[in-house]
């Protein structure tokens, strides 16, 4: 189980369940960048460096297809641009078809300037549906795993920056992990973003030290790490144990960007 390579006869699939409600105006804890923002640059940054991961010469190879699903004011894909209303999308039109390019400073060498594409924007408006976002990714992958049962299943991560505001997800969170392929279900990631100055919490594997009907939410929707996700885990340094499930709460952009690293670790690529 979870040991099939992603390769171009079998691709991988990762999909985004991206809160854009009001609540993602409110800043990290101790910074002026807000959450919308700050989701969206983590986002932008991982699909940039899979790009690079899936380049062969000047080729980009389809080993992935990709999707982002906002919830927020209205519930649907969120790419911009060229890919706007596309709700799954090969690897290589995304490095293709960014919506646009920005220029900033290479992090930790101010001086030089890099030129940064741009797929998906922050925004925050109106309230959390995320059961509607969570039905709606079900309704995408299905007929995606269908299609590629040989294929490593697909992992979705959920960014959230509150509770639900449609109902409790957590029902139709099981059935959407329900979802499988021959190598196994469907694996679904939470981050809870940063509320207060608490320590963040990483990759638990109960629900002890959490507080709130929050946390203890998406901890319940969350599945366990992979083998092969612990063992890199571990290589860099993360605390992760057995039944660690890929979940972290009062999160940062930097354990964001952890939970997407740790998240989409496949044992091979072609």
């Amino acid at each position: 189980m979870y040991a099939q390579p992603i390769d171009l006869h079998g691709p991988g699939c990762i999909l985004f369940l991206l809160d854009q409600s009001a609540s993602m105006n409110e800043s990290f804890v101790g910074t002026s960048t807000s959450k919308a923002a700050a989701s969206a640059r983590a986002i932008n940054l991982f699909l940039r460096n899979l790009v690079l991961q899936c380049q062969r010469g000047n080729e980009i190879r389809d080993y992935y297809q990709v999707g982002i699903v906002g919830y927020g004011d209205t519930v649907g894909p969120a790419f911009r641009g060229d890919l706007i209303g596309q709700k799954l999308v090969r690897i290589s039109m995304i490095a293709d078809y960014p919506a646009r390019m920005i220029t900033e400073p290479l992090e930790g060498n101010p001086n030089l300037l890099i030129d940064r594409p741009i797929w998906v924007d922050g925004k925050a408006n109106g309230g959390t549906p995320m059961k509607a976002g969570v039905d709606l990714a079900g309704s995408i992958l299905v007929d995606w795993a269908n299609r590629h049962l040989n294929s490593f299943p697909p992992i979705v991560i959920n960014i959230s920056g509150g509770a639900a505001t449609d109902g409790d997800p957590r029902l139709i969170a099981s059935q959407l992990r329900d979802i499988r392929t021959r190598d196994g279900n469907l694996l679904f990631f939470n981050a809870g973003l940063q509320n207060d100055s608490l320590p963040p919490i990483e990759f638990p594997n109960s629900s002890r030290s959490l507080q709130g009907r929050y946390a203890n939410g998406l901890f319940e929707m969350s599945s366990e790490l992979t083998p092969y996700m612990i063992a890199f885990a571990r290589g860099a340094d993360l605390p992760v144990r057995h039944g660690s499930r890929g979940f972290v709460f009062n999160a940062d952009a930097e354990k964001l960007a952890e939970l997407l690293q740790v998240g989409t670790r496949v044992s091979t690529v072609d």
